[in-house]
């Protein structure tokens, strides 16, 4: 059976986050550690998608629209070694789940601009499957409208070639999107709930995503919410996939 792949594009100076969020992939996805494998983006690791039966792409403050003078080399390897998989990924359509920054740059790999028009600010948003989610074997499964948390400074604005639009809702209207069969990208966190929420609050304090002082009113727009339609996205795929790479 083939394993899947977890790629790590948030820099190893958020190393928490980092380890959280491949534990939560790993749990929500009832995945063993002999059924998943972890790369660090910015390490620039060899990896060829055709060896695994999924790949799971992180979220990351980094941004494609920084300034290319600003960033740093980890930041240089980690979209240099992003676009190589996406780019065998996009030829092959081979399973493919992009969280946030995935999802963005799934656009620039199929030539399209992100934009900055649909901002949001950290917090929760009731996500709506659209028709043509209602037909597709993960997104049909879910609940609509459901809560994610998200948090984030560009997006998806014109719609690449051959990709279809999963999920919207009335402030982003590209929350998901499928290129092809099994190329996925999902603009909000499946992997986050509002107590894992607590791991990223320090480390995003004052940032583009939320300003200082802010922390309680953050927690307040977050809490008491049922993710677990949000998190079925991420165990929907690793059944789909494993069951083909079982075949």
């Amino acid at each position: 059976m083939k394993r899947f792949a977890f790629l790590a594009a948030r820099p190893s100076t958020a190393a928490d986050i980092r380890a959280n969020e491949f534990a939560e992939v790993k749990r929500i996805g009832r995945l063993n550690d002999d059924e998943i494998v972890y790369f660090s983006l910015e390490d620039r690791p060899e990896i060829d998608p055709t060896q695994y039966a999924g790949i799971f792409v992180s979220g990351s403050q980094y941004g494609f629209f920084d300034d290319p003078e600003s960033k740093t080399p980890e930041q240089i390897a980690t979209e240099e070694s992003l676009f190589a998989v996406n780019d065998v990924v996009v030829e092959h359509d081979i399973p493919y789940l992009g969280l946030c920054y995935g999802h963005q740059s799934l656009a620039v790999s199929l030539d399209e601009e992100l934009t900055g028009q649909y901002f949001e600010k950290l917090t929760t948003v009731n996500i709506e499957v659209t028709d043509e989610g209602k037909k597709d074997p993960i997104f049909g499964q879910l609940a609509n409208p459901f809560p994610a948390i998200l948090g984030h400074a560009e997006s998806i604005g014109k719609l690449p070639r051959d990709t279809v639009v999963l999920a919207t809702s009335p402030d982003c209207p590209v929350q998901a999107i499928r290129h092809r069969n099994n190329v996925y990208g999902v603009q909000f966190h499946p992997e986050i709930d509002s107590e894992s929420l607590e791991i990223r609050l320090d480390y995003y304090n004052g940032s583009k995503y939320f300003e200082p002082g802010e922390l309680d009113a953050v927690r307040a727009r977050t809490s008491g919410f049922d993710y677990s339609h949000a998190a079925m996205i991420i165990s929907g795929f690793v059944d789909r996939y494993r069951n083909q790479s079982e075949g």
